[in-house]
C-alpha cells in the first residue's frame, strides 16, 4: 500500500510541476485538410517538442461557408488520437459581427462529443478549454462562460482558461499596471479558472519583453486560488497588413530578437515557471507568426493549400522552417531543466527584404504602424558543437564575426549597408581555419518594393529544419 501511494504520489508531482506545450492552429486555414494532413503537422509538431495544438476556430455559421470547420476538427482528432497528440478548444470570440455567433449549447456538444477521446486535454481532470476574446463582444461575457461551465458536468466538465485581450493589453501597456489588470480580470471574470496571457509581443514600444505581465496574472491566480493553470504565451514575430489605409488595422511590433528573448525568460536559473506554454501560432500565416512550413501556393489540390488574398504578397517566399530549431532546442531545455547536448552545427539567420524607410508600390506602406521601430539588419543565431567563428556578410558589411561554442547558443546581428540592391546575406561556420558550413539566405535585399514587407525569411546554415522537408 505504502508503494502505490508513493508511487501515485511521484506521479502528481511530475504532472504538476511539467509544462506543456501547444501551438495555436488556425482551423480556419486548414480547408483541404485531411487526416494525413493533420498528421504530417502533428509529427512537425512533436519532432520539436510540442505536445499538442489549441485548435483555433470561429463559429461555423458566423459567417456563411464554414460548416465544414466540424468535419476538419474530427479529422484532427482521428490523426491525434492515432499519435499521442493532445488538443484544445480555443473558442475565438473575438468577432463582433456574426450571422450565428456561438452558443453554449452547441459548444458544450463539441465539448462532450470529444469528452472521451484520449486526445483531449484535461486539467485536474476536467476538459481544458480556452478562448481567443470573450470580452469585447456583447454576446459573451462572464455570465456566458459561467452558463456554459454550469450545462457541462460529469465527464465533460470543463476548466476554463479564456484569453482575455483586454485585460491582456491593459496589463502590457506602457505605464499600464499589471497588477490592477489581473485582479481586475479575476474580480470580473469569476467563471475564469485559469487566464491565457495573449500579449507575447511588446506593445507599442520599442523594447525587449518582459515577464512582469506574466507574473501579475500567474501570482493573482495562485492568490486567488483558482484550479486553473496560468498559460503563457511565444511568440517569433508580429505583423499584420490588412492594406485599408487605416494605422490601427496594419501593424508591425517590436520583433527582431523576439523569439530567443521571450524563450530564455523559459530557462536558466530565474526562469519563469507557467504552467502551459502556448506557441503564437503555428500556422497565422497572415499575422506572420507561423512556424509552419509554408503551404501551397498554386496547387489547389494541395492538401494544405490556403488562399490568403492580398496578404499572401508579404508571406509567399518567407520560410520560417528553422525557427523551429530555436523552439526545439528551449522546449527541450525548459522540459528537462537543463540545457540540451549540442549535436550539430546550424545558425538560424532572418531579416526582412526591404529596409524600414521603403515606399512601396503596394501595401499600407507608411501607414503601418510601428514602422520606425524594427532595426535594419540581419540577425543570428548560432547553436555549434565546438568552438567556432561565425561570419556574416551582408554586402559591403562583409565578413563581421562573433564567436559561439557548445555552452549554448549565441546571437549576432548585422545592419543592412547603404547600398542593398540586390544583396542577399551570407553566414559561414569557420573551425580551425577551415570553413564547416556555409549558405546564402533564400532572399535578397531591395529598397524596391512591389509589396510593404515586415515579414522576415528565416534561412539556415547546417543541417536540420530548413525548407521544411526534413
Amino acid at each position: 500500500m505504502f508503494t502505490y501511494y508513493a508511487v501515485a504520489a511521484a506521479a502528481l508531482l511530475r504532472v504538476a510541476a511539467a509544462t506543456d506545450v501547444f501551438a495555436h492552429f488556425m482551423v480556419q486555414n486548414a480547408y483541404a485538410y485531411d487526416v494525413n494532413m493533420w498528421k504530417t503537422d502533428i509529427a512537425s509538431a512533436q519532432q520539436i517538442g510540442i505536445d499538442g495544438f489549441a485548435l483555433n476556430w470561429i463559429p461555423p455559421d458566423c459567417v456563411n461557408g464554414l460548416g465544414w470547420t466540424v468535419d476538419r476538427i474530427a479529422d484532427a482528432y482521428t490523426a491525434a488520437e492515432a499519435m499521442g497528440f493532445k488538443l484544445i478548444y480555443s473558442f475565438d470570440m473575438s468577432y463582433s459581427t456574426c450571422n450565428v455567433f456561438w452558443n453554449q449549447t452547441f459548444m458544450g456538444d463539441m465539448i462532450s462529443k470529444y469528452a472521451s477521446s484520449p486526445a483531449t486535454y484535461r486539467w485536474a481532470n476536467n476538459i481544458l478549454v480556452s478562448t481567443y476574446g470573450g470580452d469585447q463582444v456583447t454576446e459573451y461575457g462572464n455570465e456566458f462562460f459561467q452558463g456554459l461551465k454550469s450545462n457541462l458536468q460529469g465527464s465533460s466538465a470543463i476548466t476554463l482558461v479564456p484569453g482575455l485581450t483586454t485585460f491582456s493589453m491593459e496589463a502590457a501597456s506602457p505605464g499600464g499596471d499589471a497588477a490592477s489588470a489581473a485582479s481586475s480580470m479575476l474580480s470580473q471574470y469569476t467563471a475564469a479558472d485559469g487566464y491565457l496571457n495573449w500579449q507575447a509581443w511588446p506593445l507599442n514600444v520599442q523594447q525587449n519583453i518582459s515577464t512582469s505581465t506574466d507574473q501579475a496574472f500567474q501570482s493573482a491566480l495562485k492568490g486567488s486560488g483558482r484550479s486553473g493553470p496560468y498559460m503563457m504565451t511565444v511568440s517569433p514575430w508580429q505583423y499584420k497588413d490588412l492594406n485599408d489605409g487605416n494605422p490601427l488595422d496594419s501593424w508591425v511590433a517590436y520583433s527582431d530578437t523576439l523569439f530567443v528573448d521571450r524563450f530564455a525568460q523559459l530557462t536558466g536559473d530565474n526562469a519563469i515557471k507557467p504552467d502551459i506554454i502556448e506557441l503564437l501560432t503555428w500556422n497565422d500565416f497572415c499575422e506572420s507568426h507561423y512556424l509552419r512550413d509554408l503551404p501551397s501556393e498554386t496547387d489547389t489540390s494541395a492538401k494544405d493549400y490556403v488562399e490568403l488574398g492580398d496578404m499572401g504578397a508579404y508571406v509567399w517566399g518567407q520560410n520560417h522552417a528553422p525557427w523551429r530549431i530555436i523552439a526545439k532546442y528551449y522546449i527541450a531545455w525548459m522540459k528537462s531543466g537543463s540545457p540540451p547536448p549540442i549535436t550539430m552545427d546550424q545558425v538560424v539567420y532572418w531579416h526582412r527584404i526591404h529596409p524600414k524607410g521603403a515606399i512601396c508600390s503596394g501595401g499600407s506602406s507608411t501607414a503601418i504602424r510601428n514602422n520606425m521601430m524594427p532595426a535594419d539588419a540581419v540577425f543570428a543565431w548560432a547553436l555549434v558543437s565546438q568552438d567556432s567563428t561565425i561570419s556574416v556578410s551582408v554586402g559591403s558589411n562583409q565578413y563581421w564575426t562573433f564567436q559561439a561554442g557548445p555552452s549554448g547558443p549565441a546571437m549576432f546581428s548585422v545592419p543592412f549597408p547603404v547600398d542593398i540592391d540586390g544583396v542577399v546575406p551570407e553566414v559561414a561556420i569557420t573551425r580551425n581555419g577551415q570553413t564547416v558550413q556555409m549558405g546564402n539566405s533564400s532572399q535578397a535585399l531591395s529598397s524596391d518594393c512591389s509589396w510593404q514587407n515586415f515579414n522576415p525569411v528565416v534561412n539556415l546554415v547546417g543541417p536540420g529544419i530548413n525548407t521544411g522537408s526534413d
